[in-house]
């Protein structure tokens, strides 16, 4: 088996590289296309991915020098991406869906996690985050709020491909991995008793260089098949409180489950 720092090496710079290339083809392309939220789009899908591709970085380079700091910056990277997710979606719903709120979880995690100490370690070909519950649970809940506005605003879109459009972003840009990550963590589980709470997180990280080759499919065929509203909208406060609670909600029902794989511990909560 591969050993973890050459496989998150790897794929970060494989994403990395993808994304950097992604972003001067497209570049190029949208500015012969008379979309003006095409290049204000694929900026902030690409610092997401380039965030990602970061993280995976930042697994190496933790695996090598078993520095704290160098872990949690690493987490930090990942999660914000999730900002610049939400930010993409607000460009092409033309929608103001409260994506600073992202930024206010986002610096809650930074400062748990530089004021306690963490534990994490090499296993197979991921990184086993060993007291990362608060930003592996702020990680999905901005995850499932991203998936309630995309599937929300998909409804105030006017035509049916648009609305396909949404859909195929999801999975252009995380769901294909996220499946595939949980299909495997579940299928380790079974066979070798995978820790489901610690590896899921890294596991995912490293699936997700399978989106860089799903993207450009996206990028390409994005002009053709999505109009973004003319008319900016926003979300409403009382909307955005409405679509937190049902992220709340589903978030405490996948962590309900995780007793069930004999992983929530105290020390994994509190660390």
């Amino acid at each position: 088996m591969c050993y973890s720092k050459e496989v998150q090496l790897t794929t970060g710079a494989t994403i990395l590289s993808f994304s950097i290339f992604y972003y001067i083809w497209f570049s190029i392309k949208y500015q012969a296309i008379q979309k003006k939220w095409l290049l204000p789009f694929l900026k902030n899908v690409i610092i997401a991915f380039a965030l990602i591709g970061g993280h995976q970085i930042f697994e190496f380079l933790s695996i090598v020098t078993k520095n704290q700091i160098v872990y949690k910056t690493g987490l930090i990277f990942s999660i914000s991406s999730m900002y610049f997710f939400l930010r993409s979606l607000e460009v092409i719903l033309n929608r103001n869906l409260r994506s600073k709120i992202a930024l206010w979880v986002i610096g809650a995690v930074a400062i748990h996690a530089f004021s306690v100490t963490m534990s994490f370690e090499q296993f197979g070909f991921f990184l086993n985050h060993n007291s990362a519950f608060i930003w592996a649970s702020a990680w999905m809940l901005l995850f499932i709020y991203f998936h309630v506005c995309a599937l929300k605003g998909r409804r105030l879109l006017k035509d049916d491909i648009s609305k396909k459009a949404i859909i195929t972003y999801i999975l252009a840009t995380m769901d294909i991995s996220f499946i595939l990550s949980a299909a495997y963590t579940l299928w380790g589980y079974s066979r070798f008793s995978l820790n489901v709470c610690t590896a899921s997180p890294s596991v995912w990280c490293t699936f997700y260089v399978i989106q860089v080759f799903a993207l450009p499919l996206f990028l390409s065929a994005v002009p053709k098949i999505l109009e973004a509203p003319e008319e900016k909208t926003d979300q409403t406060l009382k909307e955005t409180l409405l679509y937190f609670i049902i992220s709340i909600t589903i978030l405490a029902l996948l962590i309900s489950t995780l007793p069930f794989f004999k992983c929530l511990t105290l020390k994994f909560v509190f660390p």
